[in-house]
């Protein structure tokens, strides 16, 4: 075993070398977690948003996965937080992974050396406001006997990319997908998904199987805010197809409206996703008062890309 580690920083995904082997354990089967974590612009400067929550939910990914002998909390952050400052933007898209990077085929993940990088993306990605036009897929999501649903795990994602190519291959932008045993609704490709009903917000509830999103959660605090009323619970495709409204929830696409649902049309600028957007957009970028711990300032300097000597 190799006693001691890197946390590698990359910038612009075109900028910078790979150092990660083509042998090594993740690149060959997935066995990586991740987060994807934004920064804000705002009048007091840049923020990542609810970085804490992330990065507690990354460490649970690799406990859920079997990693051990993590690195903690405090040490995460500070790598995160001087990664978005070396970006040198005002808002930046941070990608946080821990990964296997030696050429080794086993499937024992408590014999692997894992290691922690942060790609960070300076500029903010920009979420789809005309509306996406989904499909539901005939792919379906596997139940949580078959894998943990709550971990970000790499390999996990060759599913949604299934999901995602065949609905781009019949003109779509992305798909639903539903639940393997009961065929309710679970999540989009890579998003929660949220529908609108007589003035009502409902969300497909965790016991079918969506990830649990940070923004997903957001975006029920900022209605519970606005006196919306929110509910998680079953979705059925038929609800999806009697919505008055319907919008998707992610970091990297923060909240994207839904414009069409296979041949049913859906109004992609409705009253509550147009109230929930405009409150999203002031919170994370300061303009409005955030939740304690919901916005961290960059700190350059905070973290070192020298090795580290803790195994884990």
């Amino acid at each position: 075993m190799i006693t001691s580690k890197q946390s590698a920083y990359t910038h612009h995904p075109e900028s910078r070398e790979r150092s990660v082997p083509f042998g090594g354990n993740s690149m060959q089967h997935g066995t990586a977690v991740f987060e994807g974590i934004r920064c804000y612009a705002g009048p007091e400067g840049p923020r990542l948003f609810r970085l804490d929550d992330h990065l507690v939910r990354l460490l649970g990914s690799a406990e859920l996965i079997g990693i051990s002998n993590l690195p903690d909390l405090n040490w995460l952050r500070q790598q995160v937080r001087a990664a978005a400052a070396r970006a040198g933007a005002p808002g930046c898209y941070v990608r946080p992974v821990l990964y296997a990077p030696d050429p080794v085929l086993g499937l024992d993940l408590r014999m692997l050396r894992y290691r922690f990088g942060a790609e960070v993306w300076p500029a903010g990605l920009v979420a789809q406001q005309d509306g996406a036009a989904l499909t539901v897929s005939p792919w379906r999501r596997p139940p949580a006997e078959c894998f943990p649903v709550g971990a970000k795990a790499t390999g996990a994602y060759v599913m949604s990319a299934v999901a995602r190519t065949h609905a781009a291959r019949a003109g779509f932008d992305d798909a639903i997908q539903l639940d393997t045993h009961t065929g309710r609704v679970v999540e989009a490709t890579v998003s929660n998904v949220f529908l609108v009903k007589d003035g009502r917000l409902l969300t497909p509830w965790l016991q079918d199987g969506p990830l649990a999103g940070i923004t997903r959660d957001t975006v029920l605090t900022l209605a519970g805010d606005l006196g919306i009323k929110a509910v998680e619970g079953p979705v059925e495709v038929a609800d999806l197809r009697e919505a008055d409204e319907m919008f998707l929830t992610g970091t990297a696409m923060e909240l994207t409206p839904v414009r069409s649902l296979d041949d049913r049309p859906c109004d992609p600028a409705g009253p509550v996703f147009r109230a929930l957007h405009q409150r999203f957009r002031d919170v994370v970028t300061g303009r409005a008062q955030a939740r304690p711990g919901w916005l961290t300032a960059p700190q350059a300097g905070a973290g070192s890309t020298s090795d580290w000597l803790e195994e884990f």
